[in-house]
């Protein structure tokens, strides 16, 4: 039976009668697709970035390898970063939602403070995080030879393109989220023809995804977008010839030693993996990763994972924008208000009280203000996950970076 739910633009709930009576124009297969009337119906608000696990269902495992965490410095060693500035952070990060937050310095995990019962393994959804892994897989891609170039048409892989204009944009616009693609539509409108909601809950995520128009000329706009990441995961699937958690597990995640993680499935049977957000995930694990991208793609022992270079490539901004990389962003020009979008509302923007204190900053950001800063010159990463500040709190993009950093003491 389909369950009641609230149709568009504030209108009461529709009775089960009222939804046979909207669904008299619809093909009988898409009348009875209960999981997507189910997770709609269930739908969390997607601003307040607070998904329970059971949204994630049905989920896609990403396996892991378990190796050694990041060693752990001890009390009794001479601290590298003065302890009030780490307190200092702290403090701000806790006051805002934060369930972890934790500061690497010099080799050695220097701080780490976790709220609300959450610990270093925690599952915790990561947002935009997942973003940037596609830029790494297509280190491994194109280094494989599963790809010949990051400048090759998207329509060598996404076949449902050839001789549309959309197949002409090139997987390096993709990767700078220039490809001008629009984004996915979420307003509460008829849920069974909005590509946006059928993205997010529907049971098949590339229909949904590769019907998305062609709104600016590639490489001329940025736009931070969801359907432009899941397309880029759909295009690492048919290259590689191996679905998107699979190729995440094999090529990144037992590597760095990282436990199980989580996706979304847009279906149980056959289903296509949700690639563009809202990996569950730990995290020690992203402190993994992030020491990963920090040590110019060396695993903690050493070992050379990412082709050599590929970190410096991922860190090349673009013309629209400077300031993102390959699924990644970096700190080539100071924004007061950095923006997701041209068109964002500037009270909807990252707000940069100052630059960051130092000039190699790249980092991790996804949604609800969760944050992973890196430098290379100070071997420093300061990691944020949890949910938005309460309403009507701040939210600095430099404080935590900035304190922790005029806290390094000088050797």
């Amino acid at each position: 039976m389909l369950p009641t739910i609230a149709w568009a633009q504030g209108s009461k709930p529709m009775t089960l009668e009222d939804i046979k009576k909207k669904l008299e124009w619809v093909r009988e297969v898409e009348a009875q697709d209960f999981a997507f009337w189910q997770r709609y119906a269930n739908m969390p608000d997607q601003s307040a970035f607070r998904q329970g696990q059971e949204w994630y269902n049905p989920m896609a495992l990403v396996d892991g390898g378990l190796s050694p965490y990041l060693p752990v410095a001890k009390t009794s060693e001479s601290a590298t970063i003065d302890p009030a500035a780490l307190e200092k952070a702290a403090a701000y990060a806790t006051a805002r939602e934060t369930q972890a937050f934790i500061v690497y310095h010099k080799g050695k995990i220097r701080y780490q403070r976790y709220m609300d019962g959450y610990t270093d393994t925690s599952a915790i959804s990561s947002h935009s995080w997942v973003k940037t892994l596609h830029g790494i897989l297509f280190g491994f891609a194109l280094s494989d030879g599963k790809i010949k170039s990051l400048d090759e048409p998207v329509d060598t892989h996404i076949t449902e393109w050839k001789g549309d204009p959309r197949g002409k944009i090139t997987i390096r616009q993709m990767l700078h989220n220039t490809s001008g693609i629009e984004d996915a539509d979420l307003r509460n409108i008829d849920p069974l023809t909005n590509l946006g909601l059928q993205m997010v809950e529907g049971s098949n995520v590339t229909a949904a995804v590769l019907g998305h128009k062609l709104k600016d000329q590639p490489g001329t706009a940025f736009s931070h977008n969801n359907v432009t990441t899941q397309i880029l995961g759909l295009i690492l699937t048919r290259a590689t010839g191996v679905r998107f958690d699979k190729y995440l597990s094999d090529k990144l995640w037992r590597p760095v030693g990282a436990q199980r993680g989580a996706l979304r499935m847009d279906k149980t049977y056959n289903g296509n993996v949700i690639s563009y957000c809202c990996f569950l995930s730990a995290p020690s694990d992203w402190m993994r990763v992030a020491h990963l991208l920090l040590k110019d793609g060396k695993l903690a022992d050493g070992t050379q994972l990412l082709p050599v270079g590929w970190v410096a490539e991922m860190k090349k901004g673009s013309v629209p924008n400077p300031n993102y990389g390959l699924h990644i962003w970096v700190d080539a020009k100071f924004e007061k208000l950095r923006p997701y979008i041209a068109t964002m509302p500037a009270a909807f923007h990252n707000t940069h009280s100052e630059p960051f204190a130092v000039d190699d900053m790249f980092y991790f950001d996804g949604g609800g203000k969760v944050r992973i800063w890196m430098s290379p010159k100070l071997d420093l990463i300061v990691l944020r996950m949890g949910f938005p500040p309460p309403k009507g709190m701040d939210f600095d993009e430099a404080f935590m970076p900035n304190t922790i950093i005029r806290g390094i003491k000088k050797r």
